[in-house]
């Protein structure tokens, strides 16, 4: 199996151990801050400090991600977040524990980028879409046991010892990365360019890819607007199943279970799938799916349609992130990979957070029609994905050859 050889296992153990305390961590600061400030506004703001990081800060990480080495990166991201997980849970007001998990998330928007680039390197063209598959079951398996297994601690332990797991979670995270190959050689020092300068030149370096691989830009551009509908519906899903679909917390619970389990499989599937099936196939095939999983859970005339549209909703979700990460892979540049997704993310996080707010203050107005309507832009916006897909090149842009791998 892929993920147990030498070079990948320890990518697969350091990310999947670090997404467990990550999930771990999501339900414990939930509790936390509302223990500490008894305002779900501010719980509430937890969901929008990652994308306001990502839109403040991935506009210029990845220039600084592809002039850098990429496991060294990621092992310092790695140890930070740690830190600031250690030293959350000492902070004597709310506002000082933004600013940390704030500062986690912009760490986050540096190794996201570097651990792409790193697989684009290490991994052979033809072995990419058997490891995506089951990289992404890796991390996205994180939603499954994490809650599961801080559900079971916050029975005998309090929230903050759960904070300082997931800072564990992150160290061990970065001990295992250490064993990872080094694919890079060490450059000699350049002169330092000022930033705006190099943010210029960047931008323009990523302008210019985007117009000479014009059909794929349309295309990744078309399936992350897609999926930013569907992660801004997330916002709504607890209030809409609660107050529209009739559900109480323990089959809401069981139904982002369900979602969970359908990442998995869906990656699972990724990763199995004949290599005859083109990527951009996978990709439109799998966001239709979770576009229809979306659009089932809106007009749920029962719990167990809602349980069946979820379970699509995440199989299809992770199989179309699994074709499109490993076209993207095929086809960006590798010196290029870190900017580019650096970029998008950050147009992506605005994005995101508008959508939050848009559909947030429908659902005060009309609640009734601010999950089915979106989800219904979405099929529109799925099926000019599928328009577009044919006009996609699937050509290697780069030799198909891993990069060569240097022991240290």
């Amino acid at each position: 199996m892929i993920w147990l050889r030498k070079p990948y296992f320890p990518l697969f153990a350091g990310v999947g151990i670090s997404s467990i305390g990550d999930f771990m961590y999501l339900i414990a600061i939930n509790i936390l801050v509302y223990q500490i400030s008894e305002s779900a506004s501010l719980v509430a703001l937890l969901w929008i400090l990652g994308p306001l990081a990502g839109f403040t800060i991935k506009s210029w990480s990845g220039g600084i991600v592809d002039r850098r080495r990429k496991k060294q990166t990621m092992i310092l991201m790695d140890i930070l977040r740690g830190s600031f997980m250690l030293l959350l849970p000492f902070m004597p007001n709310v506002l000082l524990m933004y600013l940390l998990i704030f500062a986690a998330h912009t760490c986050s928007a540096f190794f996201g980028p570097a651990s792409v680039a790193y697989i684009a390197k290490i991994v052979p063209d033809e072995k990419r879409r058997p490891f995506n598959g089951i990289f992404q079951a890796v991390t996205t398996g994180g939603i499954i046991v994490g809650p599961a297994l801080a559900g079971i601690l916050l029975l005998f332990l309090s929230p903050e010892i759960i904070i300082f797991f997931n800072a564990c979670s992150f160290f061990i995270s970065a001990l295992l990365l250490a064993q990872l190959p080094e694919i890079e050689e060490k450059t000699a020092p350049t002169k330092q360019k000022n930033f705006f300068r190099t943010w210029k030149e960047d931008g323009q370096i990523i302008w210019q890819t985007a117009k000479d691989l014009k059909h794929f830009a349309r295309f990744y551009i078309t399936f992350q607007i897609s999926l930013s509908i569907g992660m801004a519906l997330d916002a709504l899903e607890w209030i809409y199943s609660s107050d529209v679909l009739g559900l109480d917390e323990t089959q809401y619970s069981y139904l982002v279970s369900s979602a969970g389990i359908g990442y998995v499989v869906g990656s699972i599937f990724a990763s199995r799938i004949s290599e005859s099936i083109k990527n951009r196939t996978l990709a439109k095939t799998g966001l239709l799916f979770s576009t229809l999983g979306y659009i089932g859970f809106a007009h749920s005339p029962s719990y167990w349609v809602a349980i069946v549209s979820f379970l699509i909703l995440g199989t299809g979700q992770a199989a179309g992130n699994a074709g499109l990460l490993t076209l993207f892979q095929k086809t960006i540049p590798h010196d290029r990979i870190g900017r580019f997704s650096s970029l998008w993310a950050s147009i992506q996080s605005l994005l995101i957070i508008l959508l939050t707010l848009i559909f947030g203050m429908w659902g005060d107005l009309h609640l009734s029609t601010a999950v089915p309507v979106p989800a219904w832009i979405m099929l529109i916006s799925t099926l000019t994905l599928w328009w577009l897909a044919s006009s996609v090149d699937e050509t290697p842009n780069q030799p198909n050859q891993a990069a060569s791998v240097h022991t240290n």
